[in-house]
């Protein structure tokens, strides 16, 4: 009895489904077409979640099931567009001033020129591959040009996730990422079907009046500013309009609007308040990049044997040629190969500026709707994947190493800054737990040895006279190179659990006397580690509750007065100890 049952809930749904689809597309409201694209971008957003998967991915799955290529509930390209467009705005504003020059003085020249050949040479590979399966010239162009461009939204929470964005490697990827936004905002500015050198000359001229405007409204932007923040209801209003004032400027010069939002962000971003301004536009930027990136789910039309194949090629394009790229550019300059392959295989995905850029190209028919769906399906899967392209680097080590390895330019080394004195304490990661070891320790620092993989923290330990070197755990050889071969105690403040078997395993080899002491985050993770040799495990949740409830003998609101003022002495002190 139960097969009929089915079948007969099954017919109802579906005729549920069919009326509900009559129902909206008679009376596409924009009330009714949000609400749709909202509930099933949520759905869709949780599963990813649970998937572990990037959010980018489900809202545009979200459009292709609300789009023709599926159910067809939203048919309204023009609502589509709008959508789309004030998504861009915000998503390319928000990017805008996330930039910091600052923080990638070390790596700026060496990340442009590689982000600048980066850009060239999958756009040729790209070229040559779409003109193989049959696309026109000025399809191939513009299509390759768009997928040389990698997703800053998707590595930058990859590798904050990761803490690894102050590392070297992160410092490059997101160097050669601001080229790429660059390009990226350049191709949006000579975007046409009939291009020419006076075409070019006249947006260039166009884009300098832009960044020539910037300029000159921030001299007088800051006060401004400075006067608003007392408010955030007012500065968060000045910061729109000023994005505003910028999209009509662009739109005047008949340029891309997502031209004038990037540089209005990036104008913002330098003043002393563009940590406020970002809080205050995130939910508004959330919510319609989501509408942005459904929208892209919502345009594509076909999925065939005809767009499959050539999609299969890109992603070749995208996953071996873009990171060998990189990595062969890297090496030339004289990086370590297993830095460069690291840093390559973050590139293999799709970008925000390659949606973008094709989704204009669309709009002025200079590219087809075939283009257009392999790009969005590329884009979809290219993004699913970047989590395992990612630890690429290591498998295939050996054959592009291999390769790499016919390069003879020498290798920039990293030398240890070491300070008289025998060194029989190691800490590995002196950042936030490290630096209250080396504020207790600092009577012997003499003895001490640091391993941290932040530059800044190096600079910080070399002023302070602390024998230190840049380096992680990923590579044994720099163990070896170092004066470890008395040391007496290790201190890892690294929660990362196969790094502390590594510690583990090297030191009971080298120093089976050494006492070990490793942080970890998990409770299954520290008895693991105890397991397999550790002295002492660190968890700092579970040590901070117990020394809170240890400190807290009443709980009243004087006693509570006593700890915040102990507690922020402590935290002023400890702020500044290496900075």
């Amino acid at each position: 009895m139960e097969i009929p049952i089915i079948g007969s809930a099954i017919l109802n749904l579906e005729a549920i489904l069919g009326e509900t689809r009559e129902l909206i597309i008679l009376n596409p409201s924009i009330l009714v077409s949000i609400s749709l694209i909202v509930i099933m971008a949520a759905l869709f957003a949780f599963f990813s979640k649970l998937l572990k998967q990037e959010l980018i991915l489900a809202y545009i799955v979200a459009g292709i099931v609300l789009g023709p290529l599926l159910f067809g509930l939203i048919k309204d390209q023009r609502l589509i567009t709008g959508f789309a467009e004030i998504g861009i705005t915000l998503l390319l504003f928000t990017a805008g001033i996330e930039i910091s020059l600052k923080k990638l003085k070390e790596t700026m020249n060496t990340s442009i020129l590689v982000g600048f050949l980066q850009v060239f040479f999958v756009t040729l590979a790209s070229f040559f591959v779409l003109i193989a399966f049959k696309f026109s010239i000025v399809e191939a162009i513009w299509l390759g040009i768009a997928i040389s461009f990698s997703s800053t939204v998707v590595i930058t929470k990859i590798l904050s996730d990761k803490n690894e964005l102050n590392t070297i490697h992160g410092r490059f990827i997101i160097g050669i990422m601001l080229a790429q936004d660059v390009l990226a905002i350049i191709a949006l500015a000579i975007l046409t079907k009939n291009l020419t050198w006076i075409f070019i000359l006249i947006s260039f001229l166009k884009l300098s009046a832009m960044v020539l405007l910037a300029i000159i409204l921030s001299f007088f932007l800051k006060p401004i500013i400075k006067k608003a923040s007392s408010s955030i209801e007012l500065l968060f209003m000045i910061s729109l309009a000023f994005l505003f004032l910028f999209v009509l400027f662009a739109y005047f010069l008949n340029l891309s609007i997502a031209i004038g939002a990037f540089i209005a962000g990036v104008a913002l971003a330098n003043t002393p308040y563009k940590l406020e301004i970002s809080t205050r536009i995130k939910p508004l930027r959330d919510f319609f990049s989501v509408l942005f990136f459904v929208s892209i789910g919502l345009l594509l039309t076909n999925i065939s044997l005809d767009i499959i194949f050539p999609m299969i090629a890109l992603l070749f394009v995208l996953i071996i040629i873009e990171p060998f790229v990189t990595a062969l550019f890297l090496r030339i300059k004289g990086y370590e190969t297993k830095t460069s392959l690291q840093i390559g295989f973050s590139f293999a995905q799709l970008s925000e500026f390659t949606l973008v850029l094709t989704l204009a190209a669309l709009s002025l028919g200079i590219i087809s709707n075939r283009a257009f769906d392999i790009i969005v399906l590329t884009a979809v899967i290219s993004i699913a994947i970047t989590p395992y392209t990612m630890k690429l680097a290591k498998p295939l080590n050996g054959t592009l190493g291999y390769l790499l390895s016919f390069i003879k330019t020498p290798l920039k080394k990293e030398m240890p800054y070491i300070t008289p004195g025998e060194k029989t304490i190691l800490i590995v990661g002196s950042h936030r737990m490290g630096s209250i070891f080396l504020k207790h320790l600092e009577k012997i620092k003499d003895n001490l040895f640091v391993l941290d993989f932040n530059p800044e923290i190096i600079r910080a330990l070399e002023k302070k006279k602390i024998s230190c070197t840049y380096g992680d755990l990923d590579n044994l050889n720099i163990l070896n190179r170092l004066p470890l071969k008395k040391i007496e105690i290790v201190i890892s403040t690294v929660p990362e659990k196969d790094d502390g078997i590594l510690l583990i395993n090297y030191f009971r080899k080298t120093n089976p006397n050494a006492i070990i002491v490793l942080t970890a985050q998990r409770i299954d993770d520290a008895l693991e580690l105890y397991s397999k040799g550790a002295d002492y495990v660190i968890m700092p949740l579970i040590s901070s509750a117990e020394y809170f409830m240890e400190k807290l003998a009443k709980p009243t609101k004087e006693q509570f007065k006593k700890l915040k003022k102990e507690q922020i002495e402590h935290l002023r002190k400890l702020h500044h100890y290496l900075y």
